[in-house]
Formats: structure tokens, C-alpha cells, sequence
């Protein structure tokens, strides 16, 4: 294979981008802004929200820490970012005939990143995101009259039914027209019913329609330069361009961020497993590298293969449940948020019945008792058998991927690191088996405190306070409820002792 050179790859050229407004999507479009100055124009398809029209919802992202480096370094980025109205739920991506024409004329390079991402989201939903924008937005790529290349991001639990999960295509789980015929003319009240059977081994709806749209990047989207990229667990950053910056609870953040706020004291998980985790600049450098090779290979290869990237750090630098809870407790105790409601104590359990006594003792018994206060006293606090609800079922929704370890290959993510030249290696550095993991969660925890909770840390002083005070009183708890169980213990056993 020859050499890459990304940033020629990308000179000059248009790219069009959905899922900009995700999480991989906003540090995507920063690293090309950044790092490929020469890239002539990238536009982006977004949606109006919360009565919010694209236009004002650009302009408040670009306001986010994340891109102020980039503002530093080019003032005027934001002139190279076009939004354009749509959806991927709709059809022809709910596209205006003038935008189309437009993406078909300019676009030479296609990241395909939007996606419904919740693990219970509803199978309509997800097949009409998932699977169905897919294969609209191959449709719309097909037209394009200089297109180099078609990113598909899909991820590296698509394919969660086999235990080894190679860079390769695996059998899909049902053919797309049947799914499409259920999914547009069963109630869906019977849709919700036969879902646990459609989805067999797979663990949601999430992995079952990635699964199925891989299958339609590889069939329908015959003769187009396409490619499959396949991230593990995305997490916030590891150094560029904030250190530690993250903006949504997905996955094990979500974990980290309730039990460091002092709510979730209990999950089922199995220590020992893998934690295939991979910070999201690690993803993109990577994911750019990708296209830059469709791009550069595809006169070469034809048009008619399909490579497939494995992004993952198990098998290179893998990290275990049991070091990622030592590394968070270690680097978390030094700075708690202000808004913590206890004090950080976490249980795992391998056991299912275990797991549930904890969580009837550590979440609903102290909720009930807090939501009775409040109905009494008429506080004005949120409902905190409500919120556990809710935290439970994420929970449950990850014990997926916390009790179990796959096996991966990565050889096509090795090969192109080997490609890149001595500069690219330095801008576009991609390899996690360089990752210090223990300096990577000092700044993942601090950067969740800044960046997700909002916390600044001229509240620390306080919130250490605080903190202390909840473990004094965590300590009083403890002791007190262990004494009444003993106290407890002998007043049941004392009558068959002493007759």
C-alpha cells in the first residue's frame, strides 16, 4: 500500500457530513477545520429543535469550549460550515430540491454518522434512522458527480452475536425488504411484541439495525467508494483539542458522572471483563485516516469492495471494568462536584439477585423515604423514585457490554496507521496502544466536572466540604444500620439460644 498523505486528500474538497450534531460529529468537523485547512467547504444536515431554527443551533455549538482553539487558530472557520435542513428519518433526508442539487454538484466526500444511538429505542425508529437514512443517503450519494468517498460509522458491537469480530461483513439478521414490510405495515403494539424475536442474539435495537445497514452500505451501495468504520465505546476526549472535554452521558459516562454525583450505588457487571472504551479524538484521527485511504485507493481497488475498520483498544491496550472503577475512584476523589447529592460509593455485581437487593436498598429505599419528605413538607424537589426509574433501565440497557468481553481483530486500523507519513503520524496520531490510561482518566474525570456538569472549580473549596460531610454521614449511616441488624439478629435468635 502507498504512503497517505490526509491533508492532500482533503484539499480542495466538499464534505457533507450528517450527525454533525452529535457527539463524534462536533469533534469530526473541528479536526478537519483544524487540521485539513485547505478542505474547501463542509456542510452539515441538521434539524430545527426546540424552536431553535439550524442556523442558531450552528451558531450555539460553535460556541462551545470545543472549538476555540480552532477560533484562535482561524477566526473566520465558521464562513466553511454551510447547514443545511433535514432529517434522516424522512425521505430524500427530508432535503429541499435546491440543497440536493447542490450536495450533487459540490460533495466529493460523505461522513454518514447520524444515528439513533439509544439502546430501547423503538424499532421503527431505529430501522427509519438507521437503516432507511442509510440507504437514502446512498441514494443522494450515487448522484454526486465527484464522489471520492462514503464513510458509513457504524459500530464495533453491530455484530455482538459472535464472539470474535473481525474487519469483515457477517450474515445479517434478516433481509431488509422483509424487515421494511413489518416495520411499515404491523401495528405497533404487535411490532413492540415480536421485537425480542427479531432481535435474537442482539442485545437492543441499536447493534440489531447497525447490523442491517452495514449489509446495505455493502448491497445497495454497489459502485460507490465506500467504507465501514467500527468505533468501540466512545469517550471524551484525551487531548485534543480540549483535554477531557465531553458533552453527552452516553455509555460509561453516564455511569461514572451518577455514581460521582452520589445517585447510582449499584451495577451488574463483571469486573474482570473488557472495557473496550477509545477516546473521540483517537476516533476521528482515525476515522479521517479512513477516508483519506478511500479516497487514495479506490481507482486502484474498484469500487465493488467494502473495507471494514475494527476501532478498538482491547486488543492493543485493553483496560479491564475492575481498572476503569479504580482509575475513576482514584482520580475522582480529589475533585467532587457541587452538585452531588451523597458521596460517591459504588457496588458491583456479578450476581443478578445481588445486584437487585442493592439496588431495592441503596436507590428505592432511600427515594421513597426522600420523596416522602418532600410530599410532607411540600419541597420543591424532583422525584427521586422517578429519576432511579430511569437510571436503573440505562443501567440494565449497559449491562450488555459489562458482562461480556468479545474478541476483536484489528489489522485494517494497523495497516492504515502504517501508511501515514511522519507528519500525518503527529497530527492524525490514532494508535491507542499508546494511551496512558491512568493520565487519560485524571482528565477525563476533571473534564466531565468543567465540561458536562458545568462546574468551575472555584466551587472545589465547597464542594470538598461537602463531600466530606456526606462521608461522615455515609460512615454514621453505615454503622448505625449495621448495629440495628445485629441488634436485630439477636432479638430473633436469642429465644432458641438461651432454651
Amino acid at each position: 500500500m502507498s504512503q497517505l498523505d490526509i491533508r492532500k486528500a482533503f484539499d480542495g474538497e466538499t464534505v457533507f457530513l450528517t450527525g454533525f450534531t452529535g457527539f463524534v460529529g462536533k469533534v469530526l468537523t473541528e479536526k478537519i477545520l483544524r487540521s485539513c485547512p485547505n478542505v474547501g467547504h463542509i456542510y452539515v444536515l441538521m434539524r430545527e429543535k426546540k424552536g431553535k431554527s439550524i442556523e442558531e443551533r450552528l451558531d450555539e455549538i460553535l460556541q462551545d469550549p470545543l472549538f476555540s482553539i480552532l477560533g484562535k487558530i482561524e477566526p473566520k472557520f465558521r464562513h466553511k460550515i454551510t447547514p443545511l435542513p433535514g432529517d434522516c428519518a424522512l425521505p430524500e433526508l427530508g432535503l429541499t430540491p435546491e440543497d440536493k442539487k447542490l450536495l450533487i454538484n459540490e460533495v466529493s466526500i460523505v461522513f454518514h454518522g447520524a444515528a439513533t444511538v439509544k439502546f430501547d429505542e423503538q424499532l421503527k425508529t431505529a430501522f427509519n434512522i438507521n437503516i432507511r437514512g442509510t440507504r437514502e443517503m446512498l441514494d443522494l450519494a450515487r448522484e454526486m458527480t465527484n464522489l471520492k468517498g462514503f464513510i458509513h460509522v457504524s459500530t464495533a458491537y453491530a455484530n455482538s452475536h459472535v464472539n470474535h469480530i473481525e474487519e469483515k461483513l457477517y450474515d445479517c439478521p434478516i433481509e431488509v425488504t422483509k424487515l421494511e414490510e413489518m416495520v411499515n405495515t404491523m401495528d405497533e403494539n404487535v411490532l413492540y411484541t415480536l421485537q425480542p424475536k427479531l432481535l435474537g442474539d442482539w442485545p437492543n435495537t441499536y447493534a440489531y439495525t447497525k447490523s442491517i445497514a452495514e449489509h446495505v452500505v455493502n448491497d445497495y451501495g454497489r459502485g460507490i467508494p465506500r467504507i465501514i468504520f467500527r468505533p468501540a465505546i466512545v469517550v471524551g476526549t484525551d487531548r485534543e483539542p480540549v483535554i477531557g472535554w465531553t458533552d453527552n452521558v452516553y455509555g460509561p459516562t453516564g455511569i461514572v458522572v451518577g455514581a460521582g454525583c452520589g445517585l447510582l450505588h449499584s451495577i451488574y457487571c463483571d469486573l474482570s471483563m473488557i472495557a473496550n472504551i477509545v477516546p473521540v479524538d483517537y476516533v476521528v484521527s482515525a476515522l479521517i485516516a479512513s477516508a483519506a485511504a478511500v479516497v487514495n485507493d479506490q481507482p486502484k481497488n474498484g469500487r465493488e469492495v467494502v473495507k471494514i475498520y475494527n476501532y478498538v483498544s482491547s486488543v492493543d491496550n485493553p483496560l479491564q471494568w475492575r481498572e476503569f472503577k479504580r482509575l475513576i475512584e482514584l482520580h475522582g476523589a480529589a475533585v467532587p462536584p457541587i452538585k452531588a447529592i451523597w458521596c460517591y460509593f459504588l457496588t458491583t455485581h456479578r450476581i443478578w439477585a445481588f445486584h437487585l437487593i442493592c439496588t431495592l436498598l441503596f436507590h428505592y429505599l432511600p427515594a421513597l423515604i426522600m420523596d416522602t419528605i418532600t410530599f410532607i413538607t411540600r419541597a420543591d424537589n424532583p422525584n427521586m423514585y422517578r429519576i432511579y426509574k430511569k437510571i436503573d433501565k440505562y443501567s440494565e440497557v449497559l449491562s450488555s457490554f459489562s458482562m461480556r468481553t468479545w474478541i476483536f481483530t484489528n489489522d485494517n486500523v494497523n495497516s492504515l496507521l502504517q501508511r501515514l507519513n511522519k507528519e500525518d503520524r503527529a497530527e492524525f496520531d490514532f494508535d491507542i496502544s499508546h494511551l496512558d490510561w491512568n493520565k487519560f482518566f485524571y482528565n477525563y474525570i476533571r473534564g466531565l466536572r468543567v465540561y458536562l456538569l458545568k462546574d468551575g472549580w472555584e466551587t472545589l473549596p465547597q464542594a470538598s466540604t461537602k463531600w466530606r460531610r456526606f462521608q461522615i454521614a455515609h460512615q454514621v449511616i453505615k454503622y448505625v444500620s449495621l448495629l440495628l441488624l445485629l441488634r436485630l439478629a439477636w432479638v430473633l435468635t436469642s429465644p432458641f439460644i438461651f432454651n
